[in-house]
């Protein structure tokens, strides 16, 4: 696992906002190691630092620049890519990528099927037992089985991820936009406003409010590439319009 955390304070010229000094973190069970750090031009850390793997190797998605997404390779923290500051750019303020794992579990007849967990707890990382009570066919009691259920390989990551942020001059709310990951190890993030201008609600993380627990659990299903992604929105109480549709409104 990995952390950062703020170890210190950048002073600029007079008159502009500090930046901070963001020590990074490999931690395992109690035991915490800086391993590297990094400079962010902005005060306010944010949650504008994800890791996550992909083929086996780790990265993270963080913001050195406040108008920007990088890509951060790990455990070396060498910056690899990701967007270049513009003055039109996104500023992030949260960052998630979606996990998830492939397990099994045995019925009755001792078949195996397969199944996906999206985002699962520490639960569904460790080898467990189910408990049927069928009925006994000689006693015609019900009786207690207990059958395996344990999860196929490690932890998983989609191929993509989400940011919350704004466009400068925009920081009213935190909208909601979409990363295209698929070539994150070569430092490319493709970032768009697939869901049109949302705003994340008040006081959620970006993780808390991206459901995608039935995604992909059927690809050949139209339905397996829905999400839910919970939105704050505004409305005139007099007569129930929306308020907040309009950027600039």
């Amino acid at each position: 696992m990995y952390s950062v955390k703020v170890i210190g304070k950048i002073e600029y010229r007079p008159g502009t906002w500090n930046g901070i000094k963001v020590g990074v973190f490999r931690v395992e069970g109690d035991t915490e190691e800086q391993i590297g750090e990094y400079d962010r031009n902005y005060p306010n850390l944010f949650r504008t630092f994800y890791p996550f793997q992909k083929e086996g190797k780790d990265y993270a998605l963080y913001s050195p620049n406040y108008m920007v997404t990088r890509v951060m390779a790990l455990p070396s923290c060498k910056d690899i890519g990701g967007e270049e500051s513009n003055e039109y750019g996104f500023c992030p303020v949260d960052f998630y990528v979606p996990s998830y794992i492939e397990r099994e579990y045995i019925d009755l007849d001792d078949k195996v099927h397969s199944h996906r967990v999206n985002e699962p707890d520490a639960d569904d990382l460790i080898a467990r037992t189910t408990k049927w009570t069928p009925l006994d066919k000689k006693t015609g009691k019900r009786i207690v089985v207990e059958k395996p259920i344990y999860p196929v390989g490690p932890l998983l990551y989609y191929p993509f991820g989400f940011v919350a942020g704004c466009i400068w001059g925009d920081d009213s709310s935190w909208k909601i936009q979409y990363l295209d990951l698929s070539e994150v190890e070569r430092g490319v993030v493709k970032r768009e406003e697939r869901f049109g201008y949302i705003a994340i609600p008040d006081g959620m993380t970006l993780k808390q409010v991206v459901n995608i627990k039935d995604y992909l659990y059927a690809p050949e299903e139209e339905w397996a590439y829905r999400i839910t992604i919970a939105i704050q929105r505004r409305f005139d109480l007099r007569t129930g319009k929306p308020v907040d549709t309009d950027p600039l409104g």
